[in-house]
């Protein structure tokens, strides 16, 4: 488990693709273990949300320096997909903590 933490001067719209860069990462690699099924991986979204809040309100951006693309939206990236993973596992165990209490 490693976690990463993006430092710098940074405009709004260099954050915003860097949060937007962060998230699809966890959302992508942070499932492979209980561990962080439960409690790192939603912890570190609550943290990039939280984190977004201070991106928002940084100044747009200035002068001649080049600009990162914001790119597509979290939720609009392929990568986002991998959320469904632990989502269909929890539901997977609650059906048959389900099935085992009812038989």
């Amino acid at each position: 488990m490693r976690f990463h933490k993006m430092e710098g001067p940074f405009c709004r719209g260099c954050g915003t693709s860097y949060f937007r860069e962060m998230t699809a990462r966890t959302l992508w690699q942070g499932w492979w273990s209980p561990l962080s099924l439960v409690l790192f991986t939603p912890f570190t979204l609550i943290a990039n949300r939280v984190a977004l809040g201070k991106v928002n309100r940084l100044p747009e951006p200035s002068g001649g320096h080049a600009r990162l693309q914001t790119g597509a939206p979290v939720l609009k990236r392929a990568t986002s997909l991998a959320v469904l993973l632990p989502v269909a596992w929890v539901i997977w165990v609650i059906a048959n903590i389900i099935n085992d209490v009812t038989s």
